[in-house]
């Protein structure tokens, strides 16, 4: 399959019976994300998703529109984390490059459901996904280093760390070292 032929319609992906990845829908999730956001401890380790504590259906229905968008210029596969139905979290495939043979993945979930091994599950199948279907070589991750519940979840998920990256995550201004990990296609 040609790599820009899986952009043309999107592809929900069945985990398992509780959790479901969908596409985003802004108006359906723009409140759900904004609480996810909104909760710093959901970002301790992560300073990309500064949102402001005020309450704007606009402007959060924008910012997932960005989501949908991304996905129609053939930039980022993004999906919504479901379990049992309720908005939970992210993944998604982004940063496509080597001829889209490569690609990073990054994820988050609401707190109240870290812990539950619903991360690693998650992964595992945008993994296969991205491997079988998407045809990828190689997925990439980051995590900071103190991020424990991340680094645990990478490698079980099957991630091998590479090495660490001295000052690459920036959260609250200063600078933290990460760890990269990479997932390739079995020979």
């Amino acid at each position: 399959m040609v790599f820009s032929d899986l952009f043309k319609e999107f592809t929900p992906i069945r985990v398992d019976e509780d959790i479901y990845l969908r596409q985003h829908e802004p108006e359906k999730d723009a409140r759900p994300f904004w609480e996810i956001y909104y909760d710093e401890e959901n970002f301790t380790y992560f300073g990309g998703y500064k949102r402001p504590h005020d309450w704007n259906e606009e402007r959060e229905i924008r910012a997932e529109e960005s989501r949908v968008k991304g996905f129609k210029g053939k930039r980022e596969y993004p999906w919504v984390v479901t379990y049992q139905g309720e908005v939970i979290g992210q993944i998604q495939l982004f940063d496509f490059f080597n001829h889209n043979t490569c690609a990073e993945v990054g994820y988050f979930i609401k707190k109240t459901y870290w812990n539950r091994g619903i991360n690693t599950k998650v992964l595992k199948a945008v993994c296969r996904f991205g491997i079988e279907t998407m045809g990828l070589e190689r997925i990439e991750a980051f995590a900071h280093v103190d991020n424990i519940g991340s680094n645990r979840t990478l490698q079980k998920a099957g991630f091998m760390q590479e090495g660490t990256l001295r000052k690459r995550f920036e959260v609250k201004g200063k600078l933290y070292d990460c760890n990269v990990y990479s997932f390739v296609k079995d020979k």
